[in-house]
């Protein structure tokens, strides 16, 4: 039997993305303590929440090419230390213009970890592992939403000095960061043929199931750009994103506004519906992953299609769903599909070579990004206009029909073809 030392990789990793995901949630969870101590306006408010964005929409195809060029135990290690460091420093904030200096910051640093997953899941993991390894990766997402809410509260509940508390709290998840960074950089090697410590056993399991490298690949943007592929796939699931960044914003304030529950039962089924979508990711890699054996192309197709109409299915019916208990549970098991998403991670090792894996990751993160700001803007500028929600959620259903033409009609997972030196 093959050794597990690239599923203990798969689980740093996962841990990391937890704590990516509690270092931008915590500011969140703080901000009305903040607001008030340091007169933060709204305005300032809105910049400090999506700060991080703007960095990581700058980084992102930028960290893509240096994971191909330097490799992921250097630039994953490296970039995951400056933003465990950026958020440690927290501890000293004293106003508004540190923190949406630092949360931008925070953004360049944590630029590397999807694009690292999708490099990682590239260079060490079987083509019929690639699914499991990117959700497993992507599912810290759903985790470090929830342990991030949790721990400040449970910060705020056990220390009766406010301002300790959330100091305390930016200190302890920046330091976590920085230990799991040194930990992947110490287990961590480019390739599993590289790593001291793998066993003959594992490697030669690994090499019998990976993508063959094709040497000496140069990217050419103009050939990607020309591609039906590139665009299918980076809009789709832009798309995706526009959803999730759009819930990942909007969905408390939907529960507690439009469907009327208290603040306590918004913050319990918010953890919930999360919840739903953690169990789901980790199915959905689990079932793409068989399919993707016999037929990478069929078995992404699949996956992606069960995905996106699940998600434009059921956000419809949430928003005719008579009783707001009904919307929670059609939303629970909408987010369970949702975050089948994951297997964005591992498609990109049928979409380009190995050597180009970083860079098309970091394409992936741009547009993700890009979306992620865009579309969250949009739905409050509906609430704003309608005073209701019925609008914003209207805007996701049709984006998830765009989810779908991209990654499903459009996108064939095959290699786009790149020039070769």
């Amino acid at each position: 039997m093959a050794g597990n030392l690239r599923w203990k990789i798969v689980l740093i990793v996962f841990a990391l993305i937890i704590i990516d995901y509690i270092d931008r949630g915590l500011i969140n969870a703080a901000l009305p303590v903040l607001k008030s101590e340091f007169k933060i306006s709204s305005f300032e408010a809105g910049i400090i929440g999506d700060g991080f964005t703007f960095g990581y929409l700058i980084m992102n195809p930028l960290v893509g090419y240096f994971l191909d060029k330097y490799g992921p135990k250097r630039v994953f290690t490296r970039f995951a230390i400056l933003w465990g460091a950026v958020q440690a420093i927290n501890v000293f904030a004293f106003s508004a213009f540190y923190f949406i200096v630092t949360r931008v910051l925070l953004g360049i640093g944590e630029a590397v970890g999807f694009p690292g997953v999708t490099k990682i899941v590239a260079n060490w993991l079987r083509k019929d592992e690639k699914a499991r390894g990117g959700t497993i990766s992507d599912s810290g997402v759903n985790l470090g939403i929830v342990f991030g809410s949790l721990f400040m509260l449970g910060l705020f509940a056990i220390i009766p000095n406010e301002e300790l508390a959330w100091r305390l709290g930016f200190l302890v998840s920046g330091f976590l960061a920085i230990i799991l960074a040194i930990i992947l950089g110490r287990l961590l090697y480019d390739l599993p043929e590289q790593h001291p410590k793998i066993s003959k056993e594992e490697l030669d399991y690994i090499l019998s199931g990976r993508d063959s490298s094709t040497g000496g690949v140069k990217l050419q943007l103009s050939s990607w750009f020309r591609n039906r592929n590139y665009w299918g796939y980076m809009q789709g699931l832009g798309a995706q994103a526009g959803i999730f960044f759009g819930l990942f914003t909007w969905l408390p304030l939907y529960l507690y506004y439009a469907r009327h529950f208290s603040l306590s039962f918004t913050l319990e089924y918010t953890a919930v519906i999360w919840s739903f979508g953690f169990i789901g990711e980790i199915v959905g890699g689990l079932v793409v992953d068989r399919l993707v054996k016999n037929n990478p192309n069929l078995g992404f197709k699949i996956g992606f299609a069960v995905s996106s109409l699940a998600v434009t299915i059921g956000l419809a019916l949430a928003t005719i769903a008579s009783s707001p208990i009904e919307a929670v549970e059609i939303l629970m098991v909408t987010f369970f599909f949702l975050r089948w998403s994951g297997i964005q991670w591992a498609a990109p090792s049928f979409l380009v070579p190995p050597e180009l894996t970083g860079q098309f990751g970091g394409h992936v993160g741009f547009w993700e990004t890009l979306w992620g700001i865009i579309v969250p803007i949009v739905f409050g500028a509906t609430v704003q206009a309608t005073h209701a929600y019925l609008l914003g959620m209207e805007i996701l259903i049709g984006i998830g029909l765009i989810y779908f033409i991209g990654t499903v009609v459009v996108t064939n997972y095959r290699l786009i073809k790149v020039r070769r030196d």
